[in-house]
């Protein structure tokens, strides 16, 4: 890693913990995830970083959720508020934690295809 990106993934990191703690209280989780996707997207731009894209794809699919299947939308806040809280209560420094969480939330609960 550069010197940049010993400055940036830290902030990012910090940034989807701060996120993650608005949507536990914001009325609609639903503008905060696409915040979380647009911070990761900047992310993901200045560089490769491991978990960025599982990170985009996690909230991704939870907000897409809420815009294609508008019936599905109580459920769909729900589990974005369950992936925040899980967020929050991982290590982020502990890369065994957080690729357990997103293969959890992209495998296990999302059905992403583990290839």
């Amino acid at each position: 890693m550069s010197s940049l990106d010993d400055e940036v993934w830290p902030a990012y990191l910090e940034r989807t913990r701060e996120l993650a703690g608005q949507l536990l209280h914001a009325d609609d989780p639903y503008d905060v995830g696409l915040q979380l996707m647009g911070d990761t997207i900047e992310v993901i731009i200045t560089g490769e970083y491991e978990y960025a894209v599982s990170m985009y794809n996690l909230w991704g699919d939870l907000t897409d959720r809420m815009e294609l299947k508008p019936a599905e939308g109580d459920l769909a806040k729900a589990e974005m508020v369950r992936a925040a809280r899980e967020w929050l209560a991982l290590d982020c420094r502990d890369s065994d934690a957080v690729k357990r969480y997103f293969d959890h939330w992209l495998h296990d609960i999302l059905h992403h295809d583990r290839s």
